[in-house]
């Protein structure tokens, strides 16, 4: 069985076709066994800098978990299974899909009381750094969102999703920017029942800025919300971000600190930008007004302000830059944030930190869980439980996982070779190896146990080199799997297996300068396929930059020769690459369809899967099956890998991510649809269409209020034809169409549906 190679297909695309705008793949999961310890949420994907809310998910009245990780901006959801004083949860990945797609930073609130948690997060438009808000509502008992849409009077230039605040001037409104590296707080900070915002001054530096929601005092109720910038300097201090998690104080009530009365700081920075703040909200002591706790994008450690004053006018009169001093500091690295919310069970309130800096940090041991073991319920006293809450009951191999399914003792039993960029450790800059875990299941119910963290040694090495991407494939001929390795080195690794047909893989290195030599400059992705039908397998390598290159075997079948230079740059024009950047990270994975064609699969930088036909040694472009296939989406750095784990004649895909960790999928659909736009009926009429089958063309009917776009697509969910009409009655031409299904998709300002066309010849 080779993959991230040629792999036979079985029925992989059995109920792909169909309705795959708005249906991703089923997530899976299997036993493994980690260190002596059965892991809870093996399949969850890791974490890196997850944030952390409550949510009642399925309507039970009891606060499930949510978990947004913006090294990716991916959900990850758990049901709480209510035991009493125990940190019990399942995870239950069926409900993230009902989460829009959204970036930096998740906070769920109730700000209307409804029971159904919203959400207040950043602003989704390119280049922005405002807020705003998706209302909750249950839909057949799972938590669903739509955008929440804000009035602004006389202000043709503000955009209803976002939260402005009126200006000083009349008539007039200013965004409220807040910095996409901070995390805000969202709370009742007057005690008047709605939800307030408590942010740093996103523009001009370290005092903080108490938004405050006027939809109560103004007579709205709480199900509305009217906010206006009413303290600009609220608790009377300044972070200057100059001593690690220290704070300047303010000695008395009537000035705020270097600011609008105070003294001037010394800063030798430029003190007029904000440099990245993360603000978590409680109150300690139970008496109505509320501490802060910080966190600083240069510090590991965050800092406790004391509330000296009331819920009316805050004044921060003490603070702890070691916050808990009284127990074990936090201590991650780098930015850290805290959330609070109770976690145990036990109707008090507990402290969770994490890294908040998605690119460099603590990628395992980041999650520290503080349960709150004060005797009465107004007090806190957060005791430091676990380092990796959550996180240790995970796959996680640190950042940036390549896993490959291949059996690697012969006993017919697929396993799982895991590479990675490696996992953060203090002094080291990379400490990369491959991962071996065994299935030591059975033939229809895998299980997973690790081996070996360091298989075939390649942290040799590291830290030189790193990022390592594995590949199987018979390189030599010799009816066994040889193990081709990529980095971020750019050139290959490649191990010879001199074990035989049917035997337990025994591996030596290759020391041929030629693999060396063919260099595609950073994070080789390599797959073993051969591409030109010449019956010597070739290697097609993936990059950073989105590309896909391709060396030909200029060899014989037990000697593969390839040049230095790719025989083909850009092969058939794939191009993972973020839209106006030059990263892509594409991992190709080459499969056999049941009529002997090869169909592709490539992660991408984004997280979703690419997925092509008619693949052949050429620049020519591939045929898109579909960019986003299956809809998965695990954050960033998708990288796939197939293979029939259970026996049942499918594949499953395991995918590798940024976060380290690994998700399981069953290649076949599942419902899931999720908006950002104006907010969607939950249901909508169903079209009418006719003649249904069609030769020459087709009219449809459908109430629709608003103009409508709609767009064809084919069995293989390929784009047809699209177009706009300015109601819901309009016909499409369909004549010398190819007989077959079709799918049409009809959207309008308040509604979406679909319906199967049946073309005839």
């Amino acid at each position: 069985m080779l993959v991230r190679s040629l792999f036979p297909l079985f029925s992989l695309f059995l109920a792909t076709s169909l309705f795959a705008q708005d249906q991703m793949f089923q997530q899976l999961t299997y036993p493994v066994n980690q260190n002596g310890k059965t892991l809870q949420y093996p399949f969850a994907g890791g974490l890196n800098a997850p944030q952390f809310s409550e949510a009642d998910l399925n309507n039970d009245q009891i606060p499930d978990l949510v978990v947004f990780d913006r090294a990716g901006d991916v959900f990850l959801t758990f049901l709480n299974e209510g035991t009493p004083n125990t940190s019990s949860y399942r995870y239950a990945p069926e409900f993230a899909c009902n989460f829009p797609p959204l970036q930096d930073y998740v906070l769920l609130r109730d700000y209307n009381q409804d029971g159904a948690a919203d959400i207040f997060c950043a602003s989704l438009g390119l280049g922005t750094q405002e807020m705003q808000v998706f209302k909750g509502y249950y839909e057949n008992n799972m938590l669903k969102f739509s955008p929440f849409l804000f009035t602004y009077p006389g202000c043709a230039s503000c955009v209803p999703e976002y939260i402005y605040y009126p200006s000083v001037l009349p008539g007039f409104w200013n965004n409220l920017f807040i910095a996409d590296t901070d995390i805000p707080a969202v709370d009742d900070v007057d005690g008047d029942g709605d939800l307030d915002i408590i942010t740093f001054d996103g523009a001009a530096g370290g005092h903080v800025w108490l938004v405050q929601n006027m939809s109560v005092e103004k007579g709205f109720g709480l199900d509305s919300l009217h906010f206006e910038v009413t303290d600009r300097c609220w608790g009377l201090f300044y972070e200057s971000g100059l001593l690690a998690c220290e704070c300047d104080l303010s000695p008395g009530q009537d000035s705020c600190v270097n600011g609008f009365s105070g003294p001037p700081v010394v800063d030798d920075r430029d003190d007029t930008r904000h440099p990245g703040s993360t603000v978590m909200t409680y109150d300690q002591e139970g008496d109505g007004d509320m501490e802060l706790v910080l966190g600083d994008i240069s510090f590991s450690c965050l800092n406790q302000l004391v509330n000296g004053g009331t819920k009316d006018f805050a004044w921060m009169t003490e603070q702890d830059n070691q916050f808990p001093r009284y127990d074990t500091p936090v201590d991650i690295v780098i930015f850290p944030a805290a959330f609070y919310l109770d976690l145990n069970n036990d109707g008090k309130k507990d402290m969770v930190a994490a890294p908040n800096n998605k690119f460099v940090n603590e990628d395992r041991n980041g999650v520290w869980y503080y349960p709150n073991t004060a005797t009465t319920a107004q007090d806190h006293v957060f005791e430091l439980e676990t380092k990796r809450f959550l996180v240790g009951d995970m796959v996680d191999a640190g950042t940036a996982t390549h896993p490959v399914l291949v059996d690697v003792n012969a006993d017919g039993l697929l396993d799982i070779v895991i590479g990675n960029y490696g996992y953060f450790t203090p002094g080291i800059a990379q400490n990369a190896s491959l991962y071996l875990y065994r299935n030591t299941g059975t033939a229809m119910a895998p299980e997973f146990t690790l081996i070996d963290s360091d298989w075939q040694g390649l942290s040799e090495f590291a830290p030189n080199d790193y990022d390592f991407c594995p590949t199987f494939g018979d390189l030599d001929n010799d009816q066994d799997l040889d193990m081709l390795v990529g980095s971020n080195g750019g050139a290959l690794y490649y191990y010879r297996n001199t074990a035989g047909a049917g035997n337990p893989m025994q591996f030596e290195r290759d020391f041929n300068i030629m693999w060396v030599t063919m260099d595609i400059g950073s994070y080789s992705t390599p797959a073993i396929v051969d591409l030109d039908s010449d019956g010597l397998k070739d290697i097609v390598v993936g990059e950073r930059t989105g590309e896909l290159n391709f060396f030909k075997n200029i060899g014989a079948p037990d000697n593969p020769i390839f040049n230095s230079s790719p025989t083909l740059t850009k092969l058939g024009a794939v191009d993972t690459r973020v839209q106006f950047s030059d990263i892509g990270f594409s991992t190709p994975v080459f499969l056999e369809e049941q009529n002997g064609a090869i169909f592709l699969v490539t992660g991408t930088q984004e997280g979703h899967l690419e997925a092509y036909t008619n693949i052949v040694a050429s620049q020519d472009p591939y045929a898109v099956v579909s960019e986003k296939w299956g809809n998965v989406d695990v954050g960033n750095r998708s990288a796939p890998t197939f293979g029939d784990l259970d026996k049942d004649g499918k594949l499953e895909m395991v995918v590798g991510n940024l976060r380290g960790g690994l998700m399981v999928f069953r290649t076949e659909m599942a419902d899931c649809t999720t908006s950002t736009s104006t907010a969607v009926k939950p249901t909508a009429p169903e079209p009418r269409l006719y003649p249904n089958p069609a030769s020459s063309w087709v009219r449809v009917e459908w109430p629709a209020r608003y103009s409508v776009n709609w767009r064809i697509s084919n069995a293989l969910g390929q784009l047809v034809t699209a177009g706009t009409a300015p109601n819901g009655s309009f016909t499409i031409p369909v004549n010398g169409w190819q007989s077959g299904l079709y799918f049409l998709e009809l959207r309008s300002a308040d509604q979406v549906a679909g319906k199967t066309i049946i073309i005839a010849d």
